[in-house]
């Protein structure tokens, strides 16, 4: 069994080999996402927020820290999910998400519901079926609630979103609210 200073170590080395991680695109895109989603986080306290696809947890990170709550970080890869709690418990993270390991349209949110949702950078295009995940994300809002989705590329860019572009790169944003 692999311990959990062995299994963060190679996490951190992995991440550390990916250029992409430490490139300007992804520096300008980190910028945007925060720019854009932070002005539409829900302001009545409390609140209850989910992010689905943890990635590298950056994100999910950033988002705790900016609600100053813990959330729900949601993934299909155990791996990423194991990892990304070991990291936030290790790492002393003052708001630790509570992760949830499955498919958003699987139902493993079961009757939860939530304030904010993010679906945020290669998720959408990861997934397999775009419109399927949005709908599953908007069926787990509170009234009132917002789902925030920022699908990020260098081909060509959805229609009817906000978009920004930095070269070849273009991240676009839309925003879906419950009744």
């Amino acid at each position: 069994m692999i311990s959990e200073s062995s299994e963060l170590l190679e996490h951190y080395l992995e991440r550390g080999r990916e250029p992409w991680n430490v490139s300007l695109e992804a520096a300008w895109l980190d910028y945007e996402l925060r720019a854009w989603v932070k002005p539409r986080l829900p302001s009545r306290w409390p609140v209850r927020a989910c992010n689905i696809g943890i990635g590298v947890g950056l994100w999910d990170d950033w988002l705790g820290h900016e609600l100053g709550v813990a959330i729900t970080s949601v993934d299909v890869d155990a791996a990423i999910c194991r990892t990304f709690a070991v990291r936030q418990r290790r790492e002393g993270h003052p708001f630790p998400a509570r992760v949830v390991c499955g498919d958003p349209r699987d139902g493993v949110l079961g009757a939860a519901r939530f304030d904010v949702i993010t679906i945020v950078g290669s998720t959408l295009a990861e997934t397999g079926d775009r419109a399927a995940l949005e709908r599953a994300a908007a069926r787990a809002l509170a009234p009132g609630g917002v789902l925030l989705v920022a699908d990020v590329g260098n081909r060509q860019p959805p229609a009817s979103c906000e978009l920004r572009t930095f070269g070849e790169m273009w991240i676009a944003f839309r925003s879906i609210s419950s009744e």
